[in-house]
C-alpha cells in the first residue's frame, strides 16, 4: 500500500526527506533498544508512524543488518551493525576521560569535592577527583578506598546493582572478616539502600567521617550495570542541609554521563 502524498511533502527538497527518514530510523533503534524487542506494529504504535511507513523502514534496516527478527517472539532486536557499531564505541571510551567532564560541570556547580569511584571487591576505589573552591573534607589519595555499607559511593553502587547481585554482595558484606556488617545489622543497610532507590541518590550523613557529609549516584555502561559512581562531599556544617539540594544535581549528571557510555534505561 503506498501512502499518499500531500502537497506539503511533495515540496520538500530531497535532502529533508532523507533526514526524516534518518530521523525515524534513528527513533526506530532507540525504541527498540530501550524495549529490547518490539513487533513492527508496536513501533509503528510508539512512533506514530504508518504500518506502511514502519514496515518499509524496519526493512531496510533489516536489509543493512541493523535490525534482526526473531521468529519466535515475533519481535525485532538490535542487529549485527548495530552490536558492531555499539561495541565499537565501547572499545574507543575511557572511562575516567568520559567522565572528567561530569566532574568539572559537578564541581563548578557546588564548589565542593567531586569523585569517581570504581568498585572493588567489598569497596569503593577513588580514581578521579575535581576539587571545588571550597575547603575540603576529602583528604584521601587517588587509589584510596572507601566500604560500600557507609559512603555515598558504595551505597549508590549497592542501590543499581539488579536484585539478585545485591543480595549476594549484601551476603559477602555479612560473611567478610573485614566488613563490620552482620547478620544482625544487614537489615538496616538494605533500608538504606531501598531508601537510596527511592531518593534517585545516595547519601553519607557523617557515618564514615564526622567531619564531613556527601551524596552519590551510581553511573552505567552499555550493559545496563553500574560501573562506577560518583559523589559531592564537604565539611559536614556545610554540605549536610546541602545533600538534599545536592543529591539530586549528582544523579542528573549521572545519567547523562550514562548515557554517553551507550546506557539505555529500560523503557517506561
Amino acid at each position: 500500500m503506498s501512502e499518499a502524498v500531500t502537497p506539503a511533502t511533495s515540496e520538500r527538497a530531497p535532502g529533508d526527506r532523507a533526514a526524516g527518514a534518518l530521523d525515524r530510523g534513528l527513533a526506530i533503534l532507540t525504541h527498540v533498544a530501550q524495549t529490547r524487542g518490539a513487533s513492527t506494529s508496536e513501533i509503528a504504535r510508539a512512533l506514530g508512524l504508518t504500518r506502511s511507513t514502519a514496515y518499509r523502514l524496519v526493512d531496510r534496516l533489516q536489509e543493512q543488518g541493523w535490525l534482526a527478527h526473531d521468529p519466535a517472539a515475533g519481535q525485532w532486536q538490535l542487529g549485527s551493525a548495530a552490536v558492531r557499531l555499539a561495541s565499537a564505541a565501547v572499545a574507543s571510551t575511557n572511562l575516567r576521560d568520559a567522565a572528567a567532564p561530569a566532574l568539572r560541570k559537578l564541581a563548578d556547580l557546588t564548589q565542593e569535592t567531586v569523585s569517581l569511584g570504581v568498585p572493588n571487591g567489598m569497596t569503593m576505589v577513588f580514581v578521579h577527583r575535581e576539587r571545588g573552591t571550597r575547603p575540603a573534607a576529602v583528604t584521601a589519595e587517588l587509589g584510596a578506598s572507601r566500604p560500600l555499607h557507609s559512603t555515598s559511593l558504595g551505597r549508590a553502587y549497592l542501590a543499581a546493582l539488579p536484585q539478585p547481585k545485591l543480595e549476594e554482595a549484601l551476603i559477602e558484606l555479612v560473611r567478610s572478616p573485614l566488613s563490620p556488617v552482620t547478620a544482625a545489622t544487614v537489615s538496616e543497610l538494605h533500608s538504606e539502600i531501598e531508601r537510596t532507590r527511592e531518593r534517585g541518590w545516595s547519601q553519607d550523613l557523617r557515618e564514615f567521617d564526622e567531619s564531613s557529609c556527601c551524596c552519590g549516584a551510581a553511573v552505567y555502561d552499555h550493559t545496563g550495570l553500574p560501573v562506577a559512581c560518583i559523589s559531592v562531599a564537604g565539611v559536614a556544617e556545610r554540605m549536610e542541609p546541602l545533600v538534599p539540594t545536592y543529591g539530586p544535581v549528582v544523579a542528573q549528571v549521572c545519567r547523562e554521563l550514562s548515557a554517553d557510555l551507550g546506557y539505555l534505561p529500560p523503557a517506561g
